[in-house]
């Protein structure tokens, strides 16, 4: 927690977990833990602490239109080049067919006084402004105005642990040439039924007999297994009030196959934070709902 692993570009910290769905690996039915995982059980301790970068996430101080190739954020970000993030979308619809969500990489980050407003805000002491320049033009429009400004979050951290793209990705990938007749939103697709159901990447978990995880600046990807109860990509599971001190803070979880962070059976856990992007199923998920005491910020 106070000896962050500061990384560079050439030499980032990187865990591959391999393994295939076996074929008798259907809904609801697990393998063993350690099966393409990080299990932390029987008192183990789990600690991953990478460099802290802050904000993980901002909103837009000013619209982005398609072409653009510079940011204005709100807030002062250490973010560094070569990094990924996330515009998030600002328009109504957002599915797996049809979205506005687009990722991006940081050429650059420029921080100097203010001569773009912030929408929504009458604070005087917001007297500075953040640029961040970017390596491929924008797509799309991304809003910011009175009423809502779009979010921006990081993606890159100095630790990654993934699922191995060879044995990870769904292989009923959705075609995405699936219509309704109702349109809704001026679009009438919707996500193919029966689709996008073998995802199957790594997974942590840290259960049992006073365990403890404390994860934080690390990066999540190609990470849960789809509809295989207890395979999340962040994983507290019946722990009660032993793990009160844990906690999984300034992460990202992105191109999960099911979730971002259980929490089963525990009290007291702090997740916040974090962001999240392109996940299945609920992402922040209280399993049995007689959780307390958690904090989810």
């Amino acid at each position: 927690e106070t000896c962050r692993i500061i990384g560079v570009r050439s030499s980032p910290i990187i865990i591959t977990l391999h393994g295939t769905r076996r074929p008798a690996i259907r809904r609801q039915q697990q393998q063993h833990p350690s099966y393409k995982g990080i299990a932390v059980s029987n008192g183990g301790i789990l600690n991953l602490h990478g460099e802290r970068f802050y904000r993980t996430w901002t909103r837009l101080a000013k619209t982005v239109e398609p072409g653009d190739t510079v940011l204005f954020l709100q807030h002062r970000v250490n973010w560094r080049a070569d990094q990924e993030i996330v515009l998030v979308t600002t328009a109504m619809k957002d599915s797996r067919e049809w979205h506005r969500n687009e990722v991006n990489v940081v050429r650059s980050v420029i921080t100097r006084p203010s001569s773009v407003p912030v929408p929504g805000s009458s604070s005087s002491s917001n007297n500075s402004i953040t640029a961040v320049l970017l390596q491929h033009p924008v797509r799309y429009q991304h809003l910011a105005h009175s009423g809502y400004q779009g979010e921006v979050g990081l993606l890159s951290r100095t630790i990654t642990i993934q699922g191995s793209l060879e044995d990870s990705e769904p292989t009923d990938p959705d075609p995405l040439n699936c219509t309704i007749r109702r349109s809704m939103f001026g679009d009438n697709q919707q996500p193919c039924p029966n689709t996008q159901l073998t995802g199957f990447g790594g997974h942590i978990m840290v259960y049992n007999s006073g365990s403890k995880g404390y994860v934080e600046g690390v990066e999540l990807v190609r990470m849960g297994q789809t509809n295989v109860i207890g395979r999340y990509p962040m994983h507290f599971h019946l722990l009660g009030d032993r793990c009160d001190d844990c906690y999984f803070r300034d992460c990202s979880v992105h191109r999960s196959y099911y979730r971002c962070v259980s929490i089963h059976g525990t009290n007291a856990v702090q997740v916040s934070e974090n962001v999240a992007y392109d996940v299945v199923g609920f992402c922040y998920y209280l399993e049995d709902g007689v959780e307390t005491y958690n904090t989810l910020s």
